[in-house]
């Protein structure tokens, strides 16, 4: 379902303006998450799909680099010209081919941009770049979500339309 709607200087710009970050109560659940897994590291964490950066943003207090990827050039130079803390940067990256090396990343999150992907090569990525002992979060606005991966699509879908 990969589609380029977000390419032009104007819609990028808008984005940045009334796009919202993650709820606090969200960030919140997710930390605890992270916590309570124990996760090995915070070494880094990659938004993909992270529009003009907001949801990139928040994690940079948790982890030592940031990066946000987006297919759209034009989001992701509203993201670098708006205030960034120093351990963040952003690429221009499609989410199905991200441009890390194999098991690097400690923590993935699609903060309202996974339904735009290509979600089989997006779900095979995840697995190629994440680190084993690594989380990937995934959030929409859809209320018709479903997430194929393995043998967990019945419950990942069941997941999605539970909080919706």
């Amino acid at each position: 379902m990969a589609t380029r709607l977000f390419e032009g200087k104007e819609h990028a710009s808008g984005y940045l303006k009334y796009r919202f970050s993650p709820p606090e109560k969200l960030q919140e659940v997710i930390f605890a998450y992270l916590d309570n897994k124990k996760v090995s590291s915070f070494q880094l964490a990659v938004d993909v799909g992270c529009g003009s950066g907001q949801s990139t943003l928040w994690m940079a207090k948790r982890f030592g680099k940031v990066v946000g990827t987006d297919i759209s050039e034009a989001q992701i130079e509203e993201a670098k010209q708006a205030g960034h803390p120093a351990n963040v940067s952003y690429l221009v990256s499609p989410a199905e081919n991200l441009p890390f090396e194999d098991n690097s990343v400690d923590f993935i999150m699609a903060f309202a941009a996974v339904h735009w992907f290509d979600i089989p090569r997006f779900m095979k990525e995840v697995e190629r770049v994440l680190k084993p002992s690594g989380c990937v979060a995934l959030s929409t606005n859809c209320l018709d979500m479903q997430v194929q991966y393995k043998d967990c699509t019945k419950k990942l879908t069941e997941i999605f339309n539970e909080v919706c």
